[in-house]
């Protein structure tokens, strides 16, 4: 196979065939920038939490070539997947959730949404065929937001899109509402062109994150994010980022939803519609919250979702269900402090109803109650205010402003 600039052109235009929105193609030289940027957020302790990512991996996942000697070019490629609305109220005793819109992403046959690194594995997989029915023997390694491999350092080389504010690639297709693939070739795919597009003075994503994650342009802290916070922390929720993080439950899409660039060039959004099995934007929270482990390995196994486990998605419902305040919430909530199994829930629990029931008490009573506490209540109580995870008998008296009480749909302002 002699003409590579014409093979690339025809990969890619059966790559968008395919259903993809963009292909790109780079060498295999070091990634030497984001190299120095994986470093700097490890030494920052901006990973921390993430024990897999090492100054190791870093530089490993940044010479694609010294690691696989035999790869001569790197495909990059972008999936899209589509926004969800935001839901514009709930029913007074069953408040919603959000998760992330890629994991609500229908499955390749249209049902539950499946996870991702299945679905677009083997959709590079497919691509890999074709290209060996093009030019004979060809060697491959595939990449689906996980292994050795920066994505979006290889996507940006590969000039399918640049970095934006919020650290995430945006594509002229799709905005960043995109899922990334790597292939390594065994071929000399010539490379494209590095986009040289930015944000200019736009912003708008930095403010929008309620945590403050966005620590500067580009720069994330992990510890901070609530995609972090509700998929790979493990253990209780600090306790001061708890009231920021809304009714999230599954990943956060706020910094996407304030780009102007996804505004004009993100895939329409998906109606959160009717219940499905497996993973819906806007899940019923006291719903979430009382699923044993067999429910939720029967509702969400081969999903995104069944990476955070049982415990953590019971605890960030506990946590949301505390933010959105509804009173009608409390039965639910003492139940999982009652009989729980995990002491994470148990403790999220019992800080989402002191928060309700802070919030429902009139001021006097309040400062009242955090001297006099309640009987059931001294025996697990920590007065200095600190998490205590292993006791399910705390019920977090603790001196902080409290939400407003949510009675009715038309009090919520998402």
């Amino acid at each position: 196979m002699g003409d590579w600039t014409a093979l690339r052109a025809d990969l890619r235009a059966e790559a968008l065939a395919r259903g993809w929105s963009a292909l790109g193609v780079t060498g295999v030289e070091p990634f030497a920038e984001a190299r120095q940027h994986g470093l700097d957020a490890v030494a920052a302790g901006r990973m921390d939490g993430m024990p897999w990512m090492t100054a190791e991996r870093v530089t490993a996942s940044t010479d694609l070539g010294a690691r696989y000697p035999w790869a001569r070019s790197i495909v990059a490629l972008a999936w899209p997947y589509r926004p969800v609305r935001a839901p514009e109220g709930f029913a007074e005793d069953r408040p919603a959730g959000r998760m992330a819109a890629y994991a609500c992403m229908p499955g390749s046959d249209g049902g539950p949404a499946a996870d991702y690194h299945d679905v677009l594995g083997r959709r590079c997989d497919e691509l890999v065929d074709w290209l060996r029915g093009r030019a004979g023997e060809v060697r491959a390694k595939r990449f689906v937001d996980h292994g050795w491999a920066m994505d979006r350092a290889v996507a940006e080389r590969a000039g399918i899109g640049f970095t934006g504010k919020h650290a995430s690639l945006l594509t002229s297709t799709a905005g960043s509402y995109v899922l990334l693939a790597e292939i390594a070739l065994s071929v000399p795919l010539p490379a494209d062109t590095p986009s040289k597009k930015g944000c200019g003075t736009c912003a708008a994503c930095i403010p929008a994150c309620p945590t403050g994650a966005i620590v500067a342009p580009g720069v994330i802290d992990a510890r901070r994010c609530i995609s972090y916070l509700t998929i790979e922390h493990r253990g209780s929720i600090p306790i001061e980022l708890r009231p920021l993080m809304g009714t999230w439950v599954f990943g956060c899409d706020l910094c996407q939803e304030a780009c102007p660039i996804n505004h004009r060039r993100a895939p329409a959004a998906l109606e959160t519609g009717a219940p499905r099995g497996g993973p819906v934007p806007s899940p019923d929270l006291v719903d979430l919250l009382a699923l044993d482990q067999r429910e939720f390995a029967e509702r969400f196994a081969g999903s995104a979702v069944a990476r955070s486990g049982r415990a953590a998605l019971a605890r960030n419902a506990a946590v949301a269900l505390g933010n959105a305040g509804l009173v009608a919430t409390i039965p639910a909530l003492r139940r999982a402090v009652e009989q729980d199994p995990d002491p994470v829930v148990r403790e999220a629990a019992a800080w989402a109803l002191e928060r309700i029931a802070g919030a429902a008490r009139p001021p006097a009573i309040r400062v009242a109650s955090a001297s006099v506490e309640e009987p059931e209540r001294r025996a697990g109580s920590h007065h200095d205010g600190s998490a205590d995870a292993g006791s399910h008998q705390r019920d977090g008296i603790v001196l902080r402003r409290p939400p407003r009480v949510r009675e009715s749909p038309a009090d919520r302002n998402p």
